[in-house]
Protein backbone atom coordinates (compact mmCIF):
# COMPACT_ATOMS: atom_id res chain seq x y z
CA UNK A 1 0.00 0.00 0.00
CA UNK A 2 2.94 1.96 0.48
CA UNK A 3 4.11 1.35 -2.50
CA UNK A 4 1.14 2.24 -4.29
CA UNK A 5 1.09 5.64 -2.67
CA UNK A 6 4.60 6.40 -3.32
CA UNK A 7 3.80 5.61 -7.46
CA UNK A 8 0.90 7.83 -6.83
CA UNK A 9 3.39 10.46 -5.93
CA UNK A 10 5.83 10.09 -8.04
CA UNK A 11 3.31 10.19 -10.94
CA UNK A 12 2.13 13.08 -9.70
CA UNK A 13 5.16 14.55 -9.29
CA UNK A 14 6.29 13.60 -12.96
CA UNK A 15 3.09 15.30 -14.51
CA UNK A 16 3.82 18.57 -12.46
CA UNK A 17 7.01 18.41 -14.48
CA UNK A 18 5.73 18.09 -17.72
CA UNK A 19 2.94 20.69 -17.37
CA UNK A 20 6.17 23.30 -15.38
CA UNK A 21 7.95 22.30 -18.72
CA UNK A 22 4.97 23.43 -21.03
CA UNK A 23 4.37 26.51 -18.99
CA UNK A 24 8.16 27.82 -19.29
CA UNK A 25 8.58 26.56 -22.80
CA UNK A 26 5.08 28.53 -23.33
CA UNK A 27 6.20 31.49 -21.76
CA UNK A 28 9.72 32.03 -23.63
CA UNK A 29 8.05 32.01 -26.62
CA UNK A 30 7.85 36.13 -28.20
CA UNK A 31 4.25 38.06 -27.94
CA UNK A 32 3.80 41.25 -29.94
CA UNK A 33 0.44 43.17 -30.56
CA UNK A 34 -1.12 45.32 -33.12
CA UNK A 35 -3.40 48.02 -32.62
CA UNK A 36 -5.97 50.21 -34.56
CA UNK A 37 -6.92 53.92 -34.05
CA UNK A 38 -9.23 55.30 -36.13
CA UNK A 39 -11.89 58.20 -36.66
CA UNK A 40 -15.67 58.81 -37.16
CA UNK A 41 -17.04 61.74 -38.54
CA UNK A 42 -21.64 61.73 -38.41
CA UNK A 43 -23.17 63.50 -41.40
CA UNK A 44 -25.19 66.27 -40.99
CA UNK A 45 -28.31 67.17 -42.34
CA UNK A 46 -30.92 69.96 -42.39
CA UNK A 47 -34.01 71.16 -44.05
CA UNK A 48 -34.92 74.79 -44.44
CA UNK A 49 -38.04 76.60 -45.76
CA UNK A 50 -38.03 79.78 -47.74
CA UNK A 51 -41.75 81.59 -48.83
CA UNK A 52 -40.08 83.26 -51.56
CA UNK A 53 -37.43 80.26 -52.81
CA UNK A 54 -34.38 82.90 -52.12
CA UNK A 55 -34.56 83.92 -47.99
CA UNK A 56 -34.00 80.25 -46.35
CA UNK A 57 -35.07 79.73 -42.94
CA UNK A 58 -34.54 77.03 -40.24
CA UNK A 59 -38.22 76.58 -38.70
CA UNK A 60 -38.10 73.02 -37.39
CA UNK A 61 -39.92 74.13 -34.02
CA UNK A 62 -44.11 73.86 -34.57
CA UNK A 63 -44.77 75.49 -31.33
CA UNK A 64 -42.55 78.79 -32.73
CA UNK A 65 -43.43 78.69 -36.50
CA UNK A 66 -40.71 81.37 -38.28
CA UNK A 67 -42.22 81.13 -42.05
CA UNK A 68 -46.01 82.68 -42.53
CA UNK A 69 -47.19 82.35 -46.30
CA UNK A 70 -49.37 85.59 -46.82
CA UNK A 71 -52.17 85.57 -46.08
CA UNK A 72 -55.42 84.93 -48.62
CA UNK A 73 -57.72 87.30 -48.11
CA UNK A 74 -61.52 87.32 -49.84
CA UNK A 75 -61.31 83.18 -50.81
CA UNK A 76 -64.70 82.86 -52.37
CA UNK A 77 -66.42 79.14 -53.01
CA UNK A 78 -65.08 77.60 -56.23
CA UNK A 79 -62.08 79.85 -56.66
CA UNK A 80 -59.05 77.82 -55.88
CA UNK A 81 -55.80 80.12 -54.63
CA UNK A 82 -52.62 78.73 -54.80
CA UNK A 83 -49.54 79.93 -53.28
CA UNK A 84 -45.84 78.61 -53.77
CA UNK A 85 -43.23 78.00 -50.53
CA UNK A 86 -40.06 76.06 -51.10
CA UNK A 87 -37.67 73.17 -48.81
CA UNK A 88 -34.45 72.82 -49.74
CA UNK A 89 -31.80 70.48 -48.33
CA UNK A 90 -29.12 72.73 -46.73
CA UNK A 91 -25.69 73.26 -48.50
CA UNK A 92 -23.81 71.58 -45.46
CA UNK A 93 -26.02 68.34 -45.53
CA UNK A 94 -24.22 65.19 -46.33
CA UNK A 95 -26.40 63.30 -48.06
CA UNK A 96 -29.79 63.43 -50.21
CA UNK A 97 -32.93 63.82 -48.63
CA UNK A 98 -36.53 61.49 -48.81
CA UNK A 99 -39.32 64.28 -48.19
CA UNK A 100 -42.89 62.80 -47.02
CA UNK A 101 -45.69 64.24 -48.04
CA UNK A 102 -46.32 67.74 -46.53
CA UNK A 103 -49.29 66.79 -43.39
CA UNK A 104 -51.62 69.90 -43.11
CA UNK A 105 -53.82 70.67 -40.31
CA UNK A 106 -56.46 73.62 -40.34
CA UNK A 107 -58.37 75.07 -37.45
CA UNK A 108 -60.46 77.77 -36.87
CA UNK A 109 -63.17 78.94 -34.49
CA UNK A 110 -65.71 78.39 -36.75
CA UNK A 111 -66.71 74.68 -37.18
CA UNK A 112 -68.62 75.09 -40.85
CA UNK A 113 -65.51 77.21 -41.99
CA UNK A 114 -62.93 74.34 -40.75
CA UNK A 115 -65.42 72.16 -42.42
CA UNK A 116 -65.65 73.89 -45.85
CA UNK A 117 -61.95 74.98 -46.58
CA UNK A 118 -59.61 72.43 -48.11
CA UNK A 119 -55.84 73.29 -47.86
CA UNK A 120 -53.61 70.66 -49.72
CA UNK A 121 -49.79 70.97 -50.09
CA UNK A 122 -48.11 68.93 -53.04
CA UNK A 123 -44.72 69.19 -54.02
CA UNK A 124 -44.26 70.60 -57.76
CA UNK A 125 -41.76 67.81 -58.72
CA UNK A 126 -42.58 64.55 -56.71
CA UNK A 127 -39.20 63.38 -58.19
CA UNK A 128 -37.17 66.08 -56.77
CA UNK A 129 -38.90 65.53 -53.18
CA UNK A 130 -37.49 61.89 -53.27
CA UNK A 131 -34.09 62.79 -53.63
CA UNK A 132 -33.39 66.16 -52.58
CA UNK A 133 -29.67 66.45 -53.38
CA UNK A 134 -27.47 68.83 -50.53
CA UNK A 135 -28.28 72.77 -51.62
CA UNK A 136 -31.22 71.76 -53.92
CA UNK A 137 -34.82 72.36 -53.44
CA UNK A 138 -37.93 72.01 -54.73
CA UNK A 139 -41.45 73.98 -54.62
CA UNK A 140 -44.48 72.88 -52.31
CA UNK A 141 -48.16 74.39 -53.92
CA UNK A 142 -50.12 75.38 -51.41
CA UNK A 143 -53.96 75.17 -52.39
CA UNK A 144 -56.78 77.06 -50.63
CA UNK A 145 -60.30 75.80 -51.76
CA UNK A 146 -63.84 76.79 -50.18
CA UNK A 147 -66.90 74.26 -51.05
CA UNK A 148 -70.13 75.51 -50.23
CA UNK A 149 -71.94 72.02 -48.66
CA UNK A 150 -74.66 71.16 -51.84
CA UNK A 151 -78.19 71.81 -50.47
CA UNK A 152 -76.73 74.52 -47.84
CA UNK A 153 -79.33 77.08 -46.96
CA UNK A 154 -78.40 80.96 -47.29
CA UNK A 155 -78.17 80.99 -43.52
CA UNK A 156 -75.35 78.61 -43.64
CA UNK A 157 -73.89 80.18 -46.15
CA UNK A 158 -74.05 83.45 -44.50
CA UNK A 159 -72.20 81.34 -41.87
CA UNK A 160 -68.95 80.82 -43.42
CA UNK A 161 -68.89 84.95 -44.48
CA UNK A 162 -66.53 87.06 -42.89
CA UNK A 163 -64.57 83.96 -41.03
CA UNK A 164 -60.99 83.29 -40.51
CA UNK A 165 -58.98 79.67 -40.04
CA UNK A 166 -55.38 79.15 -39.39
CA UNK A 167 -53.04 76.25 -40.75
CA UNK A 168 -49.75 74.80 -40.31
CA UNK A 169 -47.88 72.49 -42.91
CA UNK A 170 -45.15 69.93 -41.66
CA UNK A 171 -42.19 68.54 -44.07
CA UNK A 172 -40.40 65.83 -42.56
CA UNK A 173 -37.06 64.83 -44.34
CA UNK A 174 -35.44 61.67 -43.86
CA UNK A 175 -31.02 61.50 -44.86
CA UNK A 176 -30.80 59.33 -47.38
CA UNK A 177 -27.42 57.60 -46.71
CA UNK A 178 -25.36 56.90 -49.96
CA UNK A 179 -22.81 54.10 -49.69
Amino acid sequence: MQESRSRKIKVGLAGLVVLGVGVAATSALWSDNVWFQGDVTSSTFNLEGSIDGTTWVESDDGTNIELTIPTVENLSPGTPVTKTVYVKNDTDSTNPANLAAPVVEVTSDSAELKNALTVTAAYADAGAAASLAPDAQVAIDVTYTLTIPAGSSAADNAALQGKTAEFTIQVTGTEVVTP
